[in-house]
Order: C-alpha cells, then sequence, then structure tokens
C-alpha cells in the first residue's frame, strides 16, 4: 500500500517530546516515531528545539513557555497556520493531523478541509468551540468516549485511545510504603483533595508536578492560598516537576496512583503511565476514568458526591482495600489496550481510510489528488 506524506502541527508552547510537563506532545512524539518507523513520511509543524525522527518545520526557535517575553499565543499560532497552508501545498500532504484546537480551523479551503482531522485533547466544554466544529462539519478524533457527551451530533471519525511505549516503562512488583500522585498542582487535577485524602487515611503521599505559571492567573492564585502552604509538611511531600525518567520511579515504587479528579478529564496519560508500571490507581468516577480503569483489576473507582466531605471520606475508606489489586494485571492491561503500537495502528488505518476517500472526491471533481 503506497505509503502517506503526513504533517503532525503541534502546540507551539513545548517541544516534542516534552522535557517534563507535556501530554499531547507525548502523544505527538510517538506518532511521529511509530509511523516514521511505518514508512510514511512525517514533518512536524512545531519548535525549533523538538527532537522527533522525521523533518521538523521550524514555526518558532523555542517552546514560548521558556521565553518570558513572549506575552501573546495568537501571533504564532497564525504564522503557523500560513506556513501549514503553504507546505501543505509544497510537500502534497495527504494528511493533516492537528493536534491545537479551533485555531486550525483557519486552514480550511477546498484543496485541505478534506485532509484535516483533529484530535480534541481537551473537554469540549466550550460552546464557541462546538459550534464552530458543527458548521464546518470538522473530522474529529476523540481521545475517549466519554470526550463525546458534550456534543454526540458531531463529526467523530473514531476514539483512539491515548498509547505508551509500554516496554519503556519499568514493572514494579514490590512497592515501598508511599502513595503518590502526578500532575500540574491546579484545582481541576484534584491537588488539594489529594492531600485531604492522604490526611484522612493517614497515609504517606509523594507529589510530582508542576506549579502553575503565574500568566495561569487563576491557577496560580489557587496555588498560593491553599496549596503551598499544605506541602512537605507531615506524611505530605512535594519532589517537584520531574523528568520522564523520573517519574517512572515515582510510580514504579508507589501503592497506588492516587486520582481524584475534579473535572470531565478526557483522557488522563497519568493513570496508563502508573498501571504501566504495575501501580493500580484510584479515582473518582469521572471523566474518561470509568473507560481506562478496568475497576476493581487494575484500580478502584470511587462515586462522585455532591456533598464533598463525603466523598472524600468514601475515597480516604477505599484505599486499604487497593492492596488486593494485581500489579501484573496493571501491566497487561495497559499493554493490550494502551501501547504507542497500537495507538499508531488505529491513527494509520484512519489516515488510509481518509486519504482514500479524498482521492476519490478528487478524481470524481476531474483531478487527482496523488502522485
Amino acid at each position: 500500500m503506497q505509503k502517506l506524506k503526513i504533517g503532525q502541527i503541534a502546540p507551539l508552547n513545548l517541544p516534542v517530546p516534552p522535557k517534563k510537563y507535556g501530554g499531547s506532545e507525548k502523544i505527538i512524539d510517538f506518532l511521529c516515531q511509530g509511523l516514521t518507523k511505518k514508512g510514511h513520511q512525517v514533518f512536524l509543524f512545531g519548535t525549533g528545539d523538538s527532537n522527533v525522527p522525521c523533518p521538523v518545520i521550524e514555526v518558532v526557535n523555542k517552546g514560548l513557555w521558556s521565553e518570558k517575553h513572549h506575552k501573546e499565543s495568537g501571533p504564532y499560532y497564525g504564522y503557523q497556520m500560513a506556513m501549514v497552508a503553504q507546505k501543505a501545498q509544497e510537500l502534497k500532504l495527504d494528511i493533516i493531523h492537528d493536534h491545537l484546537g479551533p485555531v486550525s480551523l483557519a486552514l480550511y479551503s477546498h484543496q485541505l478541509k478534506n485532509k484535516i482531522i483533529h484530535t480534541l485533547h481537551i473537554p469540549l466544554h466550550s460552546q464557541d468551540r462546538i459550534w464552530a466544529y458543527q458548521k464546518l462539519n470538522s473530522q474529529l478524533v476523540s481521545i475517549s468516549n466519554n470526550q463525546r457527551k458534550p456534543a454526540p451530533a458531531l463529526n467523530y471519525l473514531a476514539t483512539i485511545y491515548n498509547g505508551l511505549d509500554v516496554e519503556n516503562y519499568p514493572l514494579g512488583l514490590k512497592p515501598k510504603d508511599y502513595f503518590c500522585w502526578v500532575g500540574e498542582l491546579s484545582p481541576r487535577k484534584g491537588i488539594l483533595e489529594v492531600i485531604k485524602i492522604a490526611k484522612m487515611a493517614k497515609v504517606k503521599l509523594v507529589i510530582a508536578g508542576r506549579i502553575p505559571p503565574e500568566t495561569q492567573k487563576n491557577d496560580f492564585a489557587f496555588y498560593k492560598k491553599y496549596v503551598s502552604r499544605l506541602l512537605n509538611k507531615g506524611n505530605i511531600k512535594y519532589v517537584g516537576e520531574k523528568t520522564p525518567l523520573q517519574l517512572k520511579q515515582i510510580y514504579k515504587n508507589a501503592i497506588a496512583f492516587l486520582n481524584p479528579l475534579q473535572w470531565e478529564e478526557p483522557f488522563g496519560l497519568t493513570t496508563i503511565e502508573a498501571m504501566a508500571c504495575g501501580t493500580p490507581v484510584m479515582a473518582l468516577r469521572r471523566g474518561a476514568m470509568p473507560e481506562i480503569i478496568n475497576g476493581n483489576k487494575t484500580g478502584l473507582l470511587v462515586a462522585t458526591s455532591p456533598n464533598k466531605e463525603k466523598e472524600l471520606k468514601q475515597f480516604a475508606e477505599k484505599i486499604k482495600n487497593v492492596a488486593d489489586i494485581s500489579r501484573a494485571e496493571c501491566r497487561k492491561w495497559v499493554e493490550n489496550n494502551f501501547s504507542s503500537q497500537k495507538m499508531v495502528n488505529e491513527y494509520e488505518k484512519l489516515f488510509y481510510k481518509l486519504a482514500k476517500h479524498d482521492y476519490i472526491s478528487a478524481s470524481h471533481s476531474g483531478h487527482c489528488a496523488k502522485n
């Protein structure tokens, strides 16, 4: 089968792969690696300091988050879209795979629209975003079925779960004496709730993650007012933002990953990272958690409640049951369902289907879209 020319549009905040924090950037890296290994020509539209096994079409030299003088991201993304539109024609791209969101709708034209696939990396909580996707009949990939709930009638081509290079995650069959939490120390991720749960259950908690930058005014204010004073006191230890290699050791040695998330998480990469290391996950039954955690086999799901205190108490009480979870089963679950190879295969299948449709449509209109 003829190999494809694929453009991957990455966010400009961080390089691909990210050195520390960065979920969608990890996924884009796996796609660049996997699709290149399969013989496709892949091009990354992103930052110049990205390190992928395919050509990088540099939009900015370094990630915007590394340059403090960058206060507006809009102009950079506008320039990125102009570059994509130009290069898509020059390179004769078969597929344009977008990981940004509505900003890429600026690319829509008779020549490009049918080639663009948008992977949704955040919840569909914006009616404005939903309106635009609906008006333009955008071709969407959801990363969980739950993610579709706010707008089930949009043009979803598939649900493709995120994946990991599972073989590079160490399996920990003999955990130490602590539980862990990994993520950005912001309200939606449940940082305040996990600290309260650990205190209720009287267990050691290791927290690793990114402190919200001052540019995220509300998140940073929340962190300063409520979270910072609780860290590194008693059994609550904050170890800072870690590299992927360091995080793997934290996961591997934890009894369980506690995840009382406070929003409709569309996927939750940290969840499968923990399970890949054999570490079960305890989470509130919210967002994609029921799809990702194999209940009672790779983790425990706790019912949500309008009574927050009751919810946290139930969570704390269930902690004692996590020892019954098989760590080998956690690893096997990720290998079978959330490997980067499986993810790449599913995207490749979708890309071929879309490219074939575009070829047929172009042929019917009197010209051929392929060389």
